[in-house]
Parts: C-alpha cells; structure tokens; sequence
C-alpha cells in the first residue's frame, strides 16, 4: 500500500513512529527506543513492516503486538498533560520537549509526573541557655527585700511622741545654766541678759516646732528631739503623705544668710564651708525606719533659719531644702509617697525609742 503515511512523534522521552492509512487512522507504530513495533490492525501487518522499512532501512524485524481480532475503537486522544505550579519543581531539559505532530493524536502512554523538590524543613535552633562562668560568679540581680525586724512594744518609757522641741537643749541648760527661778525673775524684769547661745538655739527649735504642728491639720505626724545613740538628736521628723523629713534649725538672729555651692556667707563676710547634705540625720532616719518597715522609707533633710533678716538660696544638693520658719508651711500639700497606713506606720515605728538604738 503505497499510500500509508509515516509520521514522527516525540513526546514526554518517546520517539515513535506512526503509520496512518490516507485518513489518518493509525494503523501501527515503531518505537525508536526500544525498537518494537506495534500493529493495531492484523490485516495491515505487512503493510506497516514496508512503510516503516523504506521510512527506517535498518529497523529491526517486526516482532511487535497485535491488536486483538474485532471491531476496532479509534483510540483516545492523549490526555493533556497537567502543568503543576513551577514552585520547587525542577526545570526539564529543552531536549525532551517537541512541537505538537499534525493529524491525528496517537495514544501514549501517561506521562511521568514530574519530580517535585520540597523546600527543606527550617527547624528552629534549640534554646541555648547561658552557662554562668564559674570564675566570674553568678550574675548579681536585685537584692530581695528582707523582712522587717519584729519592734518591741511601745511603753511610756519609749514613747517619743511625748518629747519638746529643744528636749537636748533643756536638758543641756538644765545642768550647767542659770536656775529656774533665776530665769524667771530675770526675763520678766529684762535684767539679766543670758550670754548662752544655746538659748537662742533653744527658741529657734520651739518656733521650727511650732509651724510644724501647723501641718498636722493636713495629716502629717510631728516628732521632736528624737534621740540618736551618739547623744546628737534629730532636731524635728515630720512624716506624712509627701515622705519623712528630718528637720534642723540653725538659729542666726539678725543676720542675712547666702547659701549656695557648698558655702554659707553671713552679712558682709566671707563664705564659709557649709555643707548641706552632711546635716545629721536623714541617712540615719532612712536606715532606722527601713529596718522596721515592709516598704521604702526616703528621707529628706529640711534646713530652717530662724531669726534671720534674709535668706538667699542659690543651690542645694538634691533631697535638701532651705526656708525660713515661716515658709515650712510649703511642705503642707505635698502627696503621693505614702498611702494614709503607711504614714501611721512609720510614725508608729519612728515613735518608739527601741527603733533608734542601732542608728
């Protein structure tokens, strides 16, 4: 039959050859890998083997398959391959791929999937928990808060909360000053004049006291004369919503004081070294409250001038204030360091004796 066609077909790695009768049926085909052929029509068996000799002179002999004896059933276009998305996947060569053949569509065999590269699985790296260096030591953190020591009851013995304004100083003139009676008699006849000038320390300390009890009316606690265990004492210790202050009195009558940078200049003279954040009490107040009290009890130091024609304040060291005994009114409104039962309890605390004897 000269009139069969023999057409090439490359596709997904086959390379065959179809032999198809003038209308394109196809009749057979010759595998260019293997070498077989294969006939879909017996009758057509020699045929085929002459068409794919004068195509292919050195094709092997037929030894191929025949289709089986009946009517046969065109058979089914190839199925078009699927593209799976081009995400991982490995790019085929150039080599495999061939032009679509003309006429009719040969059946194929499935075409292999192709080989899909999974990304590779990050796995996170383990935690890795700092060794500490044995030479170095471990790493400092925040000293925990110890409990507050256990404060013996209070007695009438140990209660400050009874003490005068000036109690070291009345004691002091007490024992070395004039008499009682002497004093009397001589202040009321402005006789006698008292060269002492710890009496005018003395009514400096009753005037400080005096403005203090004045802040009582806005819930502050006043103690005087606390005693310390070297023999000083703390002039005044006002506690109340705005913190602790401890306050001393520097009684200068008639003079006009200049504070600023570490110095203290009276009238017309010279500065003199004054230094202000030495003043006793304030670290040691702190200390002594703290041992008794669950919670921090900052204290400040308040210098007050008494019986002074003029203050001028240039500079103070932080957690220091200088005023006049007038202008101590100026701690009244201040708020937000301690809650009401805090205030009771460090006047509960600074009020009884026992709490003073380490400071």
């Amino acid at each position: 039959m000269q009139d069969l066609k023999v057409t090439s077909w490359q596709l997904f790695g086959h390379d065959r050859l179809y032999v198809n009768l003038p209308d394109g049926t196809a009749i057979g085909w010759a595998d260019r890998g293997s070498g077989t052929i294969t006939v879909l029509h017996p009758r057509y068996r020699d045929a085929v083997a002459d068409a794919l000799a004068r195509q292919v002179p050195d094709l092997p002999a037929l030894v191929g398959e025949e289709a089986p004896a009946g009517p046969q059933t065109p058979p089914a276009p190839p199925p078009v391959p699927r593209i799976p998305p081009m995400r991982g996947m490995r790019k085929r060569g150039a080599a495999q791929e061939a032009p679509p053949v003309r006429g009719p569509s040969p059946a194929v065999e499935a075409a292999p999937a192709p080989e899909v590269v999974l990304a590779p699985e990050v796995v996170p790296a383990p935690e890795v928990t700092p060794v500490p260096d044995p030479v170095a030591g471990p790493e400092p953190g925040p000293e925990p808060r110890r409990r507050p020591a256990v404060l013996p009851a209070l007695t009438p013995a140990t209660d400050l909360a009874s003490r005068r304004p000036g109690a070291g100083l009345r004691e002091q003139l007490g024992e070395s000053g004039t008499g009682a009676l002497v004093r009397a008699a001589t202040g009321a006849l402005r006789r006698h004049k008292d060269a002492d000038p710890r009496r005018g320390a003395l009514a400096g300390e009753r005037r400080v006291g005096a403005e203090l009890k004045r802040l009582t009316r806005h819930g502050w606690r006043v103690l005087h004369s606390v005693p310390l265990p070297d023999g000083t004492e703390i002039g005044h210790l006002l506690i109340g919503p705005g913190g602790v202050f401890a306050v001393s009195t520097d009684h200068r009558p008639g003079a006009s004081v200049r504070i600023g940078d570490g110095t203290l200049r009276t009238d017309d003279g010279a500065p003199q070294p004054y230094e202000l954040d030495g003043q006793p009490g304030a670290r040691r107040a702190r200390a002594a409250l703290e041992a008794y009290c669950a919670f921090d009890v900052p204290v400040q130091t308040v210098l007050v001038f008494t019986g002074v024609t003029a203050l001028e304040v240039a500079s103070t060291p932080a957690g220091v204030r200088v005023c006049r005994e007038r202008q101590v009114s100026v701690l009244a409104p201040l708020t937000g360091v301690f809650t009401p039962t805090q205030v009771e309890r460090v006047y509960d605390v600074a009020r009884n004796r026992e709490a003073w004897l380490d400071a």
